[in-house]
């Protein structure tokens, strides 16, 4: 049963209203956010400013030569550097054993199927091995112009070519890519059957002159795409098996994607997918195009023994990698629409799963100063060692390409909501500010978790997005008793910042004569500086500060006390085993089996420092009972459990 304010506490309809003004407050210093950054745009038209702007204008003219001479020497260092590393590579050699080899391979079987061939850009002869069928009428080939201009560009050559046949297959292939032998089409197309609804040749770096070689001229430029989703970067595409020698004898297999140097379909899957989408760069909409093919439930596949020399010149070592930059702005702008299902392969159910955590950290150099930022790295720690992949990221860094390719995309929600992506299962889970969330962000959630009981209650009658409570939790594994610390040791703790307000555990403490020692940002103009400790305490370190204290003093912002959020805090104070005292919040005294003592006037908070103190056994005897409840139930392995249990609950019933 969820559990509802105490009778000590306001009735729904105050919490509610009290939300209210929460949210209103909220907004309000949105709007002044909004307009600091508009008096900051008005700094633009003042005179000073002004005339710095038109100086830097002036110096424009020196800056863009000076940044063209540096990319040209950046393009002939890299362009020196291919050339070197293709010294001792015999391509010629390569070629001709590859040639030899595919003379001694079996001749496929007619097809008697039509195929379309939509060859894009300026060809300078008919396309081999394809002369015979297209007089027979087996083929028919269309040339489109490559270059974009006002009115058309590549992909909408492509698409309107392909759209006016009726043919049973379709292929895309780029006037530099030329077949090897004659036979490259009837192997390809004879793969075409059942779920194997497009197909692909192997592409091999041509022997360049001496000043374009690379060390892969002769050698296997792609089998086929793969995309690589490193833990800490950019997705990127990459040529498989880019470098290796070529080798037709070897058997068909599926492979992610393709480029556009050559590509066939099944004209049928083909409009069942949607066709090309309308972007500016072919090799992207080949991609994207592949994703829905495969989404469909098709397959691609890679026939080793059809082969075509791909001559699109490479003018850098990353164009050995593959066709498309990670950095370009089509690139990003493809996973944003695709999201995982540019990567997502066919797997079994339960294999690993990509978690993205997005926190509200604005930045990575701030980032170890947010408690969210740890909160979320233990979660994806725990998420590991369940046997899936996760990365955690910034708020600044939301809309990175890494991040949108991931299966799952966790918000732990700060004051800014976070955009979904298309195909990724977006979750919200709500730890704080609950005053900030505001229903069409729930509406477009898959999954609502949040850190309170009452407040799961409310937001359930607000959504039709599923609702589950998952509290905060402990990382066991660095918060545990640590010896104390003489630098550390003090009778009263309270690890806190201000945020410029006085808090209000401090406060009861002062007035009744306590001086507790304050680890926490903000406290020197508010408070004696003698009691500030530190303006800040390293995560790693606070088990030790915890651990250093006869007792750590809690409380809770007041929506989050109001509407039950119990602060992580109290997780972790006992998890190292001490003593702690904190505000009232609906569900403490279940949670940790009545090890935190909650006290409600300034003058019992001072009773129970004093008990704490004067019987330190006792004490320490109820926060080891505490302890015992926190790893019973309260980590972060048991919280990444739960998640992935609401994940495959939600899963099934969608």
């Amino acid at each position: 049963m969820v559990a509802g304010p105490s009778d000590r506490e306001p009735g729904d309809r105050d919490l509610r209203a009290e939300l209210e003004a929460e949210r209103a407050a909220t907004d309000h210093w949105r709007r002044v956010a909004r307009q600091r950054s508009a008096a900051f745009a008005e700094l633009r038209h003042r005179p000073t400013v002004r005339a710095v702007l038109a100086l830097e204008r002036r110096l424009g003219f020196v800056r863009h030569p000076v940044a063209t001479a540096l990319a040209r020497l950046r393009a002939l260092s890299e362009r020196t550097r291919l050339a070197l590393g293709a010294v001792r590579a015999r391509p010629a050699r390569r070629l001709a054993l590859l040639q030899d080899a595919l003379h001694r391979l079996p001749a496929p079987p007619n097809d008697s199927r039509r195929i379309a061939l939509v060859v894009v850009g300026r060809a300078e002869g008919p396309l081999r091995g394809t002369a015979g069928d297209a007089a027979a009428g087996a083929v028919d080939v269309t040339h489109v112009d490559g270059r974009a201009d006002a009115g058309s560009d590549p992909v909408s050559a492509v698409r309107r070519a392909i759209d006016s046949t009726d043919h049973d297959l379709v292929g895309v292939l780029l006037a530099s890519s030329e077949p090897l032998d004659d036979t490259w089409l009837r192997r390809l197309a004879r793969e075409i059957h059942d779920d194997t609804v497009a197909v692909v040749p192997l592409l091999v770096h041509p022997h360049r002159a001496r000043t374009h070689a690379t060390p892969h001229d002769g050698r296997v430029r792609a089998s086929g795409l793969t995309l690589a989703v490193p833990s800490d970067g950019a997705p990127e595409l990459l040529g498989a098996e880019a470098g290796s020698i070529a080798d037709p004898n070897a058997l068909v297999h599926t492979v992610e994607s393709a480029s556009s140097a050559c590509i066939v379909f099944a004209r049928a899957a083909y409009r069942a997918a949607g066709g090309l989408t309308s972007v500016h760069d072919l090799d992207i909409a080949i991609v994207e195009l592949c994703a829905r093919l495969r989404a469909g439930g098709g397959r691609i596949s890679v026939v080793p023994s059809a082969v075509m020399i791909d001559r699109r010149p490479v003018r850098s070592r990353r164009d050995l990698r593959g066709p498309v930059d990670p950095t370009a702005l089509a690139w990003a702008d493809a996973v944003d629409r695709f999201g995982p299902a540019l990567v997502r392969s066919e797997r079994p159910p339960g294999d690993a799963l990509r978690f993205v955590l997005t926190v509200a950290a604005p930045s990575l150099k701030t980032a170890r100063q947010w408690g969210d930022w740890h909160l979320a790295d233990a979660l994806a720690g725990a998420l590991r060692r369940h046997g899936h992949e996760a990365r955690v990221q910034t708020a600044d860094r939301a809309d990175d390409p890494a991040g949108r390719v991931c299966d799952v995309h966790i918000v732990l929600r700060g004051l800014e909501p976070v955009r979904r992506t298309p195909g990724q299962r977006h979750v919200l889970w709500i730890i704080s500010h609950p005053e900030s969330i505001e229903d069409e962000e729930l509406d477009a959630a898959d999954l609502v978790l949040v850190a309170s009981p009452p407040f799961a209650a409310h937001l359930a009658s607000r959504t039709a997005t599923p609702v589950e409570v998952l509290l905060q939790a402990t990382d066991a594994r660095r918060f545990h008793p640590r010896p104390v610390d003489p630098a550390h040791r003090h009778a009263i703790t309270v690890v806190a910042k201000t945020r410029d307000v006085l808090r209000p555990v401090v406060v009861d403490a002062l007035s009744v004569g306590l001086r507790p020692a304050i680890y926490g940002s903000g406290w020197r103009d508010l408070v004696d500086p003698a009691l500030v400790v530190a303006d800040h305490v390293d995560n790693e370190e606070l088990p030790i500060v915890y651990s250093s204290a006869d007792v750590v003093l809690n409380d809770h912002w007041r929506t989050m006390q109001r509407w039950g959020f119990v602060s992580n805090r109290l997780y972790d104070v006992l998890a190292c085993g001490i003593p702690v005292i904190s505000d009232p919040v609906v569900g403490i005294a279940e949670l940790f089996d009545g090890a935190v003592l909650e006290y409600h006037s300034p003058r019992e908070l001072r009773d129970l420092v004093d008990e704490i103190l004067a019987e330190p056994a006792a004490a320490r005897a109820r926060a080891e009972r505490g302890r015992e409840a926190v790893l019973a139930a309260h980590t972060f392995d048991q919280r990444a459990s739960e998640l992935l249990k609401a994940l495959a609950r939600h899963t099934e019933s969608a």
